[in-house]
């Protein structure tokens, strides 16, 4: 399935998104690496087979850091269709749930 996804290839330094955009892509680092920075300081690093900028698909908030490549990345792009595509017919609590972690997360990192 992923083969029918589209891919992106992001230089050295390129942002893939910023810090207060709207999410309406996740992506999957199929190469390279990906630093995830809050006021312009890395704070993590994701590399191959990595998902990050999930959140922002799950409830619709803005993106809570800044992503750029830290070398030669190439990216899939999973789309919030996709996401939707695949949650629907789902329990609701399963859903529910999701919401909830994701509400945790953001909790905890804006105390960091």
């Amino acid at each position: 399935m992923l083969n029918f996804l589209d891919r992106r290839v992001i230089a050295p330094g390129g942002i893939i998104f910023r810090e207060g955009d709207q999410g309406d892509q996740a992506f999957i680092v199929q190469s390279g690496t990906v630093e995830l920075c809050k006021f312009d300081q890395p704070f993590a690093e994701v590399g191959p087979n990595a998902i990050f900028g999930e959140m922002a698909l799950i409830d619709g908030a803005p993106r809570m850091a800044t992503a750029r490549a830290k070398t030669e990345t190439t990216l899939i792009v999973v789309p919030r269709g996709l996401l939707d595509k695949k949650l629907k017919g789902v329990d609701p609590f399963v859903t529910r749930l999701l919401s909830i972690l994701v509400q945790n997360v953001r909790s905890m990192a804006s105390k960091l």
